[in-house]
């Protein structure tokens, strides 16, 4: 019976480091992909909350809005990446929150493995300035007219 002296055979010896590169490339995607779908929850929420403000600090500022409560709600769910940055845009009512952010590792180095580009990554949240009261209460106001109408004509 022979006995096994610890020797790695040559394809091991390639094998086990490319599958721990492997593994750790996928870590890296993961973080990756963690970071910018929380980017893309926390710029539709600030676009949102800024659509909806309706005190009068941030009423005519919604960009003032957002560049005031980004801090709170990045908060602290960024690990392996840099805290966000976020720029307001404002078109007519519609109003667009971009934030940018990099994930703080260089995976693989200058190594085959390293993906084309830069870890940066971006994502965009927009949503409208409407008043929903004001909109339901015409909505109901015209359905109400539209009854009458049709009654008149009995």
């Amino acid at each position: 019976m022979r006995r096994f002296k610890g020797y790695m055979t040559l394809e091991a010896s390639l094998i086990i480091p490319m599958v721990l590169c492997v593994f750790a490339l996928l870590i890296y995607f993961s973080y990756y992909l963690y970071g910018r779908c929380i980017l893309s929850q926390d710029a539709y929420v600030l676009a949102f909350r800024a659509s909806v403000e309706n005190s009068s600090q941030w009423k005519d500022d919604p960009a003032g809005y957002v560049a005031q409560k980004a801090a709170r709600q990045a908060g602290s769910k960024y690990f392996g990446s840099s805290f966000p940055s976020f720029d307001t845009s404002i078109q007519g009512k519609e109003i667009r929150v971009k934030g940018r952010s990099r994930a703080r590792h260089a995976a693989m180095g200058r190594y085959f493995l390293k993906p084309k580009g830069s870890w940066d990554y971006e994502a965009e949240g927009k949503a409208k300035r409407r008043n929903y009261s004001c909109h339901i209460r015409m909505a109901t106001r015209l359905k109400d007219l539209g009854k009458e109408i049709l009654n008149l004509g009995e």
